[in-house]
């Protein structure tokens, strides 16, 4: 029901949210403009501050809508205007700009604002001319040249020249600040490129070139404020367009970094940066052939073997495609061009890690922690494999530039991971919470999740699935491929599981692949994010089962049988089933208080398991996933085997027995010396598969009891344990 606000109330209103919006709190501020538009739609105040803070937090599609709508209601307002310009520039595609031209050409707006913006969408759009200051056009001719030839010693002092008669003079302060970053005159540099700003405050260049300045300094927060300004003063400045393209692919506003690089593209931008930026973005988005492309396609613009950040970004994506031999040789090849390259020595490290070679490892880890000492993910992966001792230095270390102000967030975040897990190591178990539940809470804050979602999306999908006849329904045509899934909650022993079945003679472990897990997904879901649900066609059923074996052929050639170890296949068990009835599936249980405890002592690759940062969100997620394993029980018992992994560790060679039955294999006594198996492992157990079965981590939580006391109430409220 619509709230209905008196004039005098939509005021005060108003004034309560412009206070919360001035002192940050722009959700809280966001709600209340809404209450007001939807009180009253024709207030532009509400619309236009609504804009505004979509923009800030990069919804750009939502601060479109409500700046459109403001201008409608106060189309001569150039404010409102400017704050949209703002908005398409920084996350609009060339369409969107030609709509606000449009939009803009007859509306009764002050001519020197209309100027202003069509200049900058238009003919200016790439560049803006900076305030010479008087400075003569054969001085800044010369200033230029010598910049060109890389004679920088000469700049600053012609540049020097050039300001003492002309002081306000923005490209020669512009030159100037480019000479000294050159000759490692820093704390000049900033200064010059500030002054060159205040000298001229709608200088694109200068922007973006702060910007680059403070991103090679770790400033990264300052930096993207200052890409954004360049890139709303410039659209299509393409360096600045690349560079924001980056922050905006750092901070996980993936759509708004393909919106950008995708118009730097249309407009025929092909240099290194852009291409890495391509590259960096597939990589997260785990479009790791696309991302191997664009690495090459730097190494190419750059000529050859000339970069070795991009060769050492171009081997991280083919180790990740499971092409190790070729990313073996790109990282020596990296290292070769530049033997202090950070990205080579850890991205090689993690590689050998991978690979069970442990030794070769460590020594590129510890060269890594002198390249990169605030690189926190470097320290972290090290750890995993890496029993720690009370007289290793890399505790001391570690808690050393923990405490470092300028470690970034995401780096504090792996180093209070990796802090913790040393501490457990060597038995100082008082302070492994105090690094966990620092390092878990900045984690939350950084990735914000709902547990209500993941409630809604399970009870979505057994709706959903709820209405198949599993037993019935007998599919036309499917494929007679018979893989292995080993599914469950992540750290339940899904790895060591995967390594037992994947050390038969006759199986390839295939990893975490997911890809059948996705694409079982969007049979019943309009997207990955699973909202909104329908029942599946059976054809396409069907057809799931045919393209998952050309994928598993086209990764594993000749592979016979293959385990996939996607967690979230559980999910859509019956479905992938229907697709590849010989298909098998092992389903691994752990006691929950374990469980969830060692998922609460990791980190996880970047946008995934996202509920594991909050103790009482990891029992409710945990609730779910004993409900839809019940789902299935009840549906289709006869269609999936349950491990219980402390049954594993207590009897192995009968629970072993057992378990490559289920699988539909001949028993072969390599399965239970699975720890000698050599194949690449990349999950968090990378260390613990290769090693014999161990009771070490049963009942592990009691050490922990009272620091888990929320977890451990929400899983007795649940039932999942005993009072």
């Amino acid at each position: 029901m619509t709230t209905v606000m008196t004039p005098n109330q939509v005021q005060q209103t108003y004034a309560e949210a412009l206070k919360l919006h001035q002192a940050g709190k722009l959700e809280e501020a966001l709600q209340i403009y809404g209450r007001i538009i939807e009180a009253n739609p024709k207030i532009a105040e509400a619309h236009f501050q609504a804009g505004r803070i979509f923009t800030t937090s990069n919804r750009f599609e939502r601060a479109f809508q409500h700046f459109q709508a403001a201008v409608k209601l106060r189309p001569a307002e150039s404010a409102i205007w400017m704050a949209w310009a703002e908005a398409v520039a920084l996350g609009g595609n060339a369409d969107v700009e030609a709509a606000f031209l449009r939009t803009l050409k007859p509306a009764p707006v002050a001519a020197d604002t209309k100027i202003v913006l069509q200049d900058r969408f238009g003919a200016r759009r790439a560049s803006t001319r900076p305030a010479t200051g008087g400075a003569k056009p054969a001085q800044i001719r010369g200033l230029m040249g010598l910049m060109e030839a890389g004679r920088h010693d000469e700049a600053e002092r012609a540049a020097l020249a050039v300001l003492k008669q002309q002081p306000q003079s923005a490209l020669a302060l512009n030159v100037l600040a480019t000479a000294q970053v050159n000759l490692g005159k820093d704390r000049a540099a900033e200064t010059s490129f500030r002054r060159a700003i205040q000298a001229d405050p709608n200088y694109a260049e200068a922007y973006d070139n702060l910007g680059r300045f403070l991103i090679e300094r770790k400033r990264d927060a300052e930096a993207v404020q200052l890409f954004r300004r360049a890139v709303t003063l410039a659209p299509g400045l393409p360096s600045a367009i690349v560079n924001l393209a980056s922050s905006y692919t750092q901070s996980g506003h993936y759509e708004a970094a393909r919106t950008l690089l995708n118009k730097a593209e249309a407009a025929g931008v092909d240099a290194l940066p852009f291409h890495i930026a391509a590259g960096n973005l597939y990589t997260r988005l785990k479009n790791f052939a696309k991302a191997e492309q664009a690495f090459q396609k730097a190494i190419d613009t750059a000529g050859g073997g000339k970069s070795g950040h991009a060769t050492a970004l171009l081997a991280q994506s083919q180790a990740r495609l499971g092409k190790d031999d070729a990313a073996m040789a790109n990282y020596d090849l990296a290292l070769q061009i530049d033997p202090d390259s950070p990205v080579a020595t850890g991205g090689k490290a993690q590689l050998l890690q991978t690979l069970g070679h442990f030794n070769q490892a460590e020594e590129l880890f510890r060269r890594g922690f002198e390249l990169d000492p605030l690189n926190g993910e470097n320290f972290r992966a090290f750890i995993m494999s890496h029993k720690t001792k009370s007289d290793d230095p890399v505790i001391a270390t570690m808690l050393d530039r923990y405490e470092n102000p300028a470690l970034k967030d995401a780096d504090r975040v792996n180093m209070g991971f990796a802090i913790a897990k040393a501490l457990e190591d060597v038995q100082d178990y008082a302070r492994v919470f105090r690094y966990l539940d620092e390092a878990n809470a900045l984690m939350r804050k950084m990735s914000p999740y709902s547990i209500e979602l993941r409630r809604e999306q399970v009870a979505e999908t057994k709706a959903v699935l709820d209405g198949i006849d599993w037993h019935g329904t007998k599919l036309e045509g499917t494929t007679d491929f018979a893989p292995i899934f080993v599914t469950g909650m992540p750290r339940s022993g899904t790895t060591l599981i995967e390594q037992i079945i994947a050390s038969h003679s006759t199986v390839t472990g295939a990893g975490e692949i997911g890809e059948c897990a996705r694409a079982a997904q969007l049979l019943i879901s309009d997207d990955v994010s699973a909202r909104k649900m329908h029942p599946p066609k059976m054809e396409d059923v069907a057809e799931l089962g045919h393209r998952f074996e050309e994928y598993i052929g086209a990764r594993f050639p000749g592979a016979d049988r293959i385990t996939d170890k996607s967690i979230q296949t559980y999910m859509y068990m019956g479905l992938v089933k229907l697709a590849m009835p010989n298909a098998r599936f092992v389903v691994v249980r752990r006691d929950p208080r374990d469980n969830l405890l060692s998922i609460y002592k990791n980190k996880f690759p970047d946008d995934t398991h996202l509920y594991a940062y909050d103790q009482k969100d990891l029992a409710a997620f945990y609730g779910t996933f004993v409900d839809v394993i019940d789902f299935w029980r009840e549906r289709v018992p006869d269609w999936f085997y349950e491990v219980q992994y402390e049954e594993l560790v207590a009897n192995p060679e009968d629970e072993t027995r057992k378990l490559i039955a289920a699988c539909g294999l001949e028993w072969e006594d390599a399965c239970l010396s699975f720890h000698e198996t050599k194949r690449k492992v990349e999950t968090l157990s990378v260390y613990q598969v290769r090693q014999p079965i161990s009771k070490a981590s049963v009942a592990l939580w009691q050490r922990y009891e009272k620091e888990l006391e929320p977890m451990l109430d929400a899983l007795r409220e649940g039932g999942h344990v005993p009072d």
